[in-house]
């Protein structure tokens, strides 16, 4: 008799201990936060075709500024899809893969995309081909603000 009370008394706590269990992970409601590309940018790397430039190049005056608002202006001149200032917008504002760029009074450019946190910073690194499709640089801008 003693045997079966223990065995019902073992099989009670073990169902209210599975019972008790939440599973409070999966009531988690998690969201995406919208990615913020606002601040000013500088050049930390610049890649053509796999090769660094960076050595190469006085990277040091190049930035980009984008603002609050949608629109950016950028500081010294460099080869990039863009010359003039303009609006900006991401694809994707949650899971963006590409930059909008609008200058004044000209047609707007799509840039490839990654926001990537490299050595426990935010970094942004842009791919274009300006000009030949044969040539493929990679920026990668870290926020100075």
């Amino acid at each position: 008799m003693k045997r079966k009370l223990f065995k019902f008394f073992y099989l009670l706590l073990g169902a209210m201990v599975l019972l008790s269990c939440k599973d409070e992970m999966a009531a988690t409601i998690t969201e995406e936060p919208l990615k913020d590309i606002a601040g000013t940018w500088r050049i930390v790397t610049l890649t053509r075709n796999g090769e660094d430039l960076s050595q190469r190049i006085d990277l040091s005056k190049f930035k980009i500024l984008f603002d609050a608002n949608g629109n950016y202006t950028m500081q010294d001149k460099m080869a990039f899809v863009v010359s003039e200032p303009g609006s900006y917008k991401l694809n994707d504002p949650q899971y963006p893969s590409g930059l909008i760029l609008s200058p004044q009074g000209k047609t707007a450019q799509s840039i490839k995309l990654q926001f990537p946190v490299i050595e426990g910073k935010r970094q942004l690194s842009l791919t274009l081909s300006p000009g030949c499709a044969g040539n493929t640089y990679q920026y990668n801008f870290v926020r100075e603000n």
